[in-house]
């Protein structure tokens, strides 16, 4: 009687300490998957939400931003560990003097996914629901093309904010205020 090989499940740790070679890798539920390369539209995007998150943090105090894909653990046994574009610790949840290599030890205040073509619908909702329930306060999905940053909480209805509009009010984010147009490049002339 033949019997199915089963893949050996990677934990988070292995996973961090792996050498995975040339790429974009997430752990999700035990298996390593590799994930497109950002395109650079999406890495000025991403650019731009680090800097406006980091000088937040850096003037009001409060906390502040992690760019490149950095690890946010949302699932155990199996491991799932997915790379935010930019995430956001307060230094209440996550003083900055406690970072160090390995699995962050808690959920970010903020993490931030910036859509790329290869995103579909489904696969990043499943992503907002694992931030969320992974303990993640507040998950914005920023869409270029849109112009727009849709607002996920975990008790409240979804929100959009348009390109014409301002991120503010945000109780994860005191005193943040932020014009929703200055995530993106220019919009081209008509």
């Amino acid at each position: 009687m033949a019997t199915a090989s089963q893949t050996k499940l990677m934990t988070a740790a292995e996973f961090l300490a792996a050498n995975l070679g040339e790429g974009v890798f997430e752990l999700v539920r035990g298996e390593v998957i590799e994930v497109p390369p950002p395109r650079p539209d999406h890495g000025i995007v991403c650019a731009n939400a680090s800097g406006i998150l980091w000088d937040y943090g850096r003037r009001s105090g409060y906390g502040y931003a992690l760019s490149n894909d950095s690890a946010v653990m949302t699932e155990r046994d199996p491991d799932t560990v997915r790379g935010a574009d930019v995430s956001f610790y307060s230094h209440a949840r996550w003083p900055i003097s406690q970072v160090t290599g390995g699995i962050i030890p808690v959920a970010p205040d903020l993490a931030v996914e910036v859509l790329s073509p290869s995103n579909r619908g489904v696969s990043i909702l499943r992503k907002v629901t694992e931030y969320l329930e992974a303990g993640v306060l507040m998950v914005w999905v920023i869409n270029p093309r849109r112009r727009q940053v849709t607002i996920y909480r975990h008790s409240e209805d979804d929100m959009v904010v348009r390109d014409s509009e301002f991120l503010e009010n945000l109780p994860e984010l005191p005193g943040f205020r932020c014009a929703v147009s200055d995530f993106f490049p220019p919009a081209p002339a008509q």
